[in-house]
């Protein structure tokens, strides 16, 4: 087992613990050790040797043994014996919007609902309003969501296709007969949302490989005898791609797609074959086009490209909680977390007061805040750390601090979290008010989805992205993988009106920085350059800005001088 396999594990572990324990803090146990074993950066078998395992954050005495035993045994006894308790569908109902696991164990206890199925027969038979706290309208709710789980059926988050796509490519490595291995397809070209796993295997004895995929995935078919199909995770469809060395690169560019840009190269470039997809784009004289950037042929016709930005010109990055608010770990812990990654900056934003849901800070618990960010800033030095916040906008469009306290941030960041359901119109005054604050220096998550479970509210993007430029305010990347929301789609209409970005990972965690490797995906796929990144210039030119735009803001005749604040340096 490798340590993705040992984190599924402890991550199913959790969702059972969640089904049936009174309390999260078993199961929370189990999440934290699921997310310390997915973010390490060392061989998991040497940190169980060298007798470091339990001295990983997040790893307790009864976490570790469970990882111990999963990488003597290949097998959990605690796990199987949770799986004995529960129906194997019984996660799928997760997929409907507002259903969780505390939900989900209530309804098989009572009702013994445990499938899609059942839980859309219980409601349409009235059943579920019987039930405490599932009214008539709740009721409504869950079947209009079972609905909308129907249409997202057999499609993934990005991350699982990248997880599932690279451990069956190291495990293809250890078939002799295969000479390469590569994923293409959506993964390649890094579509937030996938149907399948696409990979492109070279070798000159395709019928041994088949025979050796038997082993490596579910359910294998033999399509012809170049292509098979298979099951992993006994939910993800996987396409291998059969081809000869000499054809390896041709097949990976054909598979990778999209359908509209393979066949505009090929009407280009004619049916030439090639070890390396760059051989082909070289041939056909057309300048090496990435993958995030083929979902259309536009590119195709450029005449001149914009250098995509990459990860590493990330030099800093804002949108961080911490415990002060719903964040998991602490100020230190984040801060040290962004130094350890090299990172030049960062800037701390936990919730407002309205979204006291997710631990909102009120005036006094922001002084408190504030005042452990700067007892903490030397002992992250040489990182500089920029005092913010996400506050919320109000349903009319104010922002969520009066203007005394919002002149105590270096940088706000306003998202929408609630009233969702407003009209088009009335959204977009919203949000146009919100712009005209001189305080607000990022819109945060501009439609607020949930990829797979809840669709965005809707707006006038132009006049959204008007206003944005006009004020100078910038629009975030938000990186997590269930939002990556602006939509790299509206990106270049955004860009069109002067807009610029902010790359962003909406950290809860010490490990979810790692979403800044998804917002970059999403910035590539966007066409966007560093020079386009907010977080991609210097420390000493963001603070420059920051401390420009601020005294602006205080000069502001509709905000004016606020008066004694909580700043202490």
């Amino acid at each position: 087992m490798d340590k993705w396999e040992v984190a599924r594990a402890l991550d199913e572990i959790a969702k059972y613990l969640e089904l049936s324990e009174p309390n999260r803090f078993k199961a929370l146990a189990f999440e934290r050790a699921a997310r310390a074993i997915s973010a390490l950066d060392r061989d998991l078998r040497d940190l169980v040797a060298s007798e470091d395992l339990y001295k990983t954050p997040g790893v307790g005495e009864r976490t570790g043994a469970v990882i111990e035993e999963l990488l003597r045994s290949g097998r959990s006894q605690y796990l199987e014996e949770l799986r004995k308790q529960y129906p194997p569908a019984i996660f799928e109902m997760l997929r409907v919007p507002g259903m969780g696991l505390k939900k989900i164990g209530l309804l098989y206890q009572k009702l013994g609902i445990s499938n899609l199925d059942e839980l859309e027969a219980a409601a349409r038979a009235g059943r579920l309003a019987t039930l405490r706290g599932f009214g008539a309208k709740t009721q409504q709710k869950i079947l209009d969501g079972v609905e909308k789980a129907r249409r997202h059926e057999s499609r993934f988050l990005l991350p699982a296709g990248i997880e599932t796509g690279e451990l069956i490519r190291q495990r293809l490595a250890a078939v002799d007969e295969i000479e390469n291995a590569e994923v293409s397809g959506s993964v390649r070209r890094r579509l937030e949302v996938i149907r399948n796993v696409n990979i492109v295997i070279a070798t000159r004895q395709p019928r041994r490989v088949i025979k050796a995929l038997e082993k490596i995935v579910d359910r294998l078919e033999a399509i012809d005898e170049s292509t098979a199909k298979g099951v992993a995770r006994n939910q993800i469809d996987v396409w291998f791609h059969l081809a000869p060395p000499e054809e390896f690169g041709s097949a990976l560019l054909r598979t990778t797609g999209s359908d509209e840009f393979v066949s505009a190269f090929l009407e280009r470039a004619g049916k030439r074959t090639a070890a390396k997809e760059q051989d082909l784009f070289r041939l056909a004289r057309i300048p090496y086009i990435d993958p995030e950037r083929r979902e259309t042929a536009d590119d195709l016709r450029l005449k001149k490209r914009r250098s995509l930005v990459e990860l590493a010109d990330l030099r800093g990055t804002f949108h961080v909680h911490t415990t002060f608010s719903d964040g998991r770990h602490t100020v230190l812990e984040m801060l040290t977390a962004a130094r350890d990654r090299e990172l030049e900056y960062v800037g701390l934003s936990d919730h407002s007061k309205t979204a006291y849901y997710a631990g909102g800070l009120t005036v006094e618990g922001l002084r408190e805040q504030q005042a452990e960010i700067e007892r903490q800033r030397p002992a992250v030095k040489p990182l500089r750390v920029f005092k913010g916040t996400e506050a919320d906008i109000l349903p009319d469009g104010s922002i969520d601090y009066d203007a005394q306290t919002l002149a105590t941030f270096d940088f706000v960041i306003a998202s929408v979290h609630s009233k969702f359901a407003m009209s088009k119109d009335e959204m977009t005054e919203r949000l146009l008010r919100a712009l005209d604050n001189p305080f607000v220096t990022f819109l945060g998550h501009l439609t607020g989805r949930l990829l797979l479970s809840r669709d965005g509210y809707t707006m006038e993007f132009d006049r959204v992205f008007e206003r944005a430029a006009e004020r100078g305010v910038m629009i975030e990347i938000n990186g997590n993988p269930r939002r990556l929301d602006i939509d790299w789609r509206l990106v270049g209409r955004a860009l069109d009106r002067g807009v610029r970005f902010g790359i962003h990972p909406d950290a809860h965690s010490i490990h979810e920085y790692a979403a800044l490797i998804s917002g970059t995906w999403a910035a590539r796929k966007a066409g966007l350059s560093a020079k386009e990144i907010f977080n991609t210039k210097p420390v000493e030119e963001v603070a420059e800005y920051l401390k420009v735009r601020r005294a602006k803001a205080l000069r502001n005749p509709r905000y004016p001088n606020p008066g004694p604040s909580l700043r202490s340096g």
